[in-house]
């Protein structure tokens, strides 16, 4: 199982490439950077991680129809893609309603994911483009393709969105918060799907977000990300991690225990069919280094 670290998009941009030195230093997979309207785009810091840490893939969070036109991440995607062929990959989703409707627009719906996906794809692969997808126009449009175009994933909470993904993407982003259950119910769903398409498993990504820490004990490492886990909305919340509460299930809702126990809370993500964790890591600074390694080192027990 792949092991990789998450960033929220959130904090500085020099702490995120300290940590992704780290993540390279300790022998983790990839980064994910999310972005977010008004905050921080994506584009950037993934340009510069893939220049320097050639061992880590680089992946982006969130790119969405409000904020970029197709042909746009197409370009992005496509630059990115040569600065580190077959290292990167995209998350697109609908955006946070309340941020994308700060520049007017509205989060939209399941066909605009689809449209949008679909759009990047083609736009991937330089074939002409006229018509309109979700929700952006194109007129004769056509990308300078490259050899080795990015793979696509869809960010899904929600079983409409689940099947999408396995309709049209590469893979999917799970959220952060989701109990082990909602993960395994989400992949059977998810391969039955597959099964239906004629796709095979294997070339599909189940990637799961997931808050993490290691401490010397587990109400350590609960009272860590106990508020960290009160962000989330009761409906969100009821799907996630049903019959959870976040004050007092964290071990169900996060990656939150000791480094003695870490190999079999990680063996619970892989048999409920998680191919990859992309942890948003809370931790001193100067532990993080030393718990990366461990994470490490758990996968593979």
């Amino acid at each position: 199982m792949r092991i990789s670290v998450s960033f929220s998009g959130f904090g500085p941009i020099e702490t995120t490439l300290r940590t992704a030195r780290a993540a390279e230093a300790a022998g983790l997979d990839g980064v994910w950077y999310c972005e977010h309207v008004g905050f921080r785009d994506a584009v950037v810091p993934a340009s510069v991680m893939l220049d320097r840490h050639p061992d880590l893939d680089v992946g982006l969070v969130g790119p969405a129809p409000v904020s970029r036109h197709p042909a746009v991440l197409a370009m992005e995607l496509a630059d990115l893609s040569e600065l580190g062929p077959g290292r990167v990959r995209a998350q697109l989703g609908l955006g946070d309603a309340r941020l994308v409707g700060r520049i007017g627009g509205v989060s939209g719906s399941l066909a605009h994911v689809r449209e949008y996906v679909e759009a990047t794809r083609m736009a991937l692969a330089g074939e002409p483009l006229t018509g309109k997808w979700a929700g952006h126009v194109f007129d004769g449009y056509q990308t300078l393709a490259r050899p080795e175009p990015p793979a696509l994933d869809v960010m899904a909470i929600r079983p409409k969105m689940l099947e999408l993904s396995a309709r049209v993407a590469d893979g999917v982003s799970l959220s952060t918060g989701a109990s082990v259950e909602y993960l395994s119910a989400s992949v059977q769903r998810i391969e039955q799907i597959l099964e239906e398409c004629g796709r095979e498993r294997g070339s599909f990504r189940v990637t799961a977000q997931a808050f993490g820490t290691l401490a010397d004990t587990q109400k350590d490492a609960e009272d860590r990300l106990r508020p960290t886990l009160g962000i989330f909305s009761p409906d969100i919340l009821g799907i996630l991690a049903p019959n959870c509460a976040p004050a007092e299930d964290v071990a169900r809702m996060a990656i939150a225990t000791t480094p003695e126990r870490l190999a079999e809370r990680l063996a619970e993500y892989r048999d409920a069919g998680v191919d990859e964790i992309a942890l948003d890591l809370s931790a001193p600074d100067d532990e993080i280094e030393d718990i990366m390694r461990v994470f490490a080192t758990a996968r593979t027990v």
